[in-house]
């Protein structure tokens, strides 16, 4: 849900606009999947050009190929995640690993508001029910990590006053800087002031930045607390801590698989990825992130090392 490093969950990466990009469009459009009597024997991809997606869709190219006869292959894109759903629909690709809140608030229209606040497995579920239904897709249960806005405080922080989820942080918040970015601090429902009402949280002072300043702010102790994202690689680099949205004040934003349904039913896909739902844990996800965007590890050999780890393709 990065906004600036092209993140998936926030409603600005569903609106394709002008950072579409088009030379991916010309080139997929003329691709799809090739099929031999009928079943497809070839799985186009694409992700949104940043670590995560990179990995996770590596992740699932490397067990459908080690698992069935199916060739994957993947094309990254500048362009908004709403591209994606748009691509997959014209059989231009016909696999993406996305997010159920990108999902939820883009191709489906809906708000994490009224009957859907505080109940994230609720807005799971009707991703799942109703991209089946609108356009026979299947989604696929939680990857396991969330990807989405996190109340962040310094390891060390964490660890000497014991806090791992966002209300215990009440006690302290009197005393504390928070720094979030500008479109936050703005932002209605789902922003700021809501977020700190839903857990009595009054901070000292609230400081609008660059979330390439928030980050090495929080770690040099000039703000307290950060408005972070969960999986970003920069918590693993700066030792920060993301705590538990304990209350569910932010949308789900689960990593999923979404795949064209006649494909999934043809080879069992849902059976041949059953071993990933649930098993990429949000620490996982940023350590991989950590991998590749601050080791400079490529996508390819990140994936690989955490299949093989945990047993689902051979070395």
């Amino acid at each position: 849900m990065r906004i600036l490093s092209n993140h998936a969950g926030h409603p600005a990466k569903w609106a394709m606009g002008a950072a579409m990009s088009l030379g991916l469009v010309a080139t997929l459009a003329a691709c799809g999947s090739s099929s031999a009597g009928g079943k497809v024997t070839h799985i186009q991809m694409a992700a949104q050009d940043f670590a995560e997606p990179r990995i996770d869709d590596w992740i699932v190219k490397d067990l459908i190929q080690a698992k069935t006869p199916v060739t994957v292959s993947i094309s990254y894109t500048t362009g908004a995640s709403g591209l994606l759903h748009t691509l997959l629909l014209k059989n231009s690709i016909q696999a993406y690993v996305g997010y159920d809140g990108t999902e939820f608030t883009g191709p489906l229209h809906q708000a994490y508001t009224g009957k859907w606040k505080g109940h994230p497995n609720a807005v799971s579920a009707y991703v799942v029910s109703q991209e089946q239904k609108k356009w026979g897709l299947w989604v696929s249960p939680s990857l396991g990590y969330q990807d989405t806005y996190a109340l962040a405080v310094k390891s060390s922080v964490a660890k000497k006053y014991h806090l791992t989820t966002d209300a215990q942080v009440a006690k302290y918040a009197p005393h504390w800087t928070i720094g979030t970015d500008p479109t936050f601090q703005q932002r209605v429902g789902d922003g700021y002031k809501a977020f700190t009402a839903a857990y009595g949280l009054h901070f000292k002072s609230a400081k609008a930045m660059d979330y390439s300043l928030m980050y090495e702010a929080l770690a040099q102790g000039s703000i307290q607390a950060a408005v972070a994202y969960s999986t970003d690689a920069r918590l693993t680099k700066l030792h920060e801590t993301p705590l538990k949205d304990s209350k569910h004040f932010f949308p789900p934003y689960h990593g999923i698989v979404i795949i064209q349904s006649k494909i999934v039913k043809e080879w069992h896909l849902n059976k041949v990825l059953a071993p990933l739902m649930g098993l990429i844990t949000t620490k996982d996800q940023t350590q991989m992130n950590y991998d590749v965007e601050v080791l400079h590890q490529s996508p390819q050999t990140v994936a690989k090392n955490f299949l093989v780890k945990h047993g689902l393709i051979k070395s």
